[in-house]
């Protein structure tokens, strides 16, 4: 399987749990809403069943946004990285520019481990996404570059390479993927 049937795949299967069963579970909790209605002595039991197929719900919203986020696949992978650093020490410069799914997975992935590998609170992250000749340039700077084992092989997957630059105090790890 080629990376884009895979990243196409992931982007389907979002899709199919978001537009299937999330959307059937909230139709029933309606449908349960009316029969509460109509069936009084019922209520507290209707109302329990609609507070767990809201949990179902969520969950299954949390699961379709593990395997690809909706942001990245509406807005590109700016904004996905901006909601997902939210709150917390890191800067994102991004281009707008959109650059596939499975690049744009890749990447997303890529800054998801190098951030929840360990990160210096006192130091605040630079992630930089910018396109070049090749395709996609992603910099994460000052980031524990231990966490290059753990991503190359999902770059090296699409034809791209990491490397670490700059000295140990202000290590970056550098991704290029191709795109077209």
């Amino acid at each position: 399987m080629t990376p884009d049937e895979h990243w196409n795949r992931r982007l389907d299967l979002e899709r199919r749990l978001h537009d299937g069963p999330a959307l059937r579970i909230a139709a029933v909790t309606l449908h349960l809403g009316l029969l509460a209605e109509k069936a009084h002595d019922l209520r507290p039991d209707i109302e329990d069943l609609q507070r767990q197929l809201h949990v179902v719900q969520q969950e299954l919203r949390l699961i379709a946004d593990r395997i690809y986020p909706p942001l990245l696949r509406e807005q590109g992978l700016g904004a996905a990285l901006r909601e997902l650093t939210a709150g917390a020490p890191v800067r994102v410069d991004a281009t707008a520019e959109r650059f596939g799914p499975a690049v744009e997975g890749v990447a997303f992935y890529t800054v998801c481990e190098v951030l929840g590998g360990g990160r210096d609170d006192t130091r605040t992250v630079d992630i930089t996404v910018r396109r070049d000749d090749a395709g996609l340039v992603l910099d994460l700077a000052n980031v524990d570059t231990g966490q290059v084992v753990t991503v190359r092989d999902r770059i090296e997957w699409l034809g791209g390479a990491v490397e670490i630059v700059g000295g140990a105090a202000l290590p970056t790890i550098k991704v290029r993927i191709p795109c077209g």
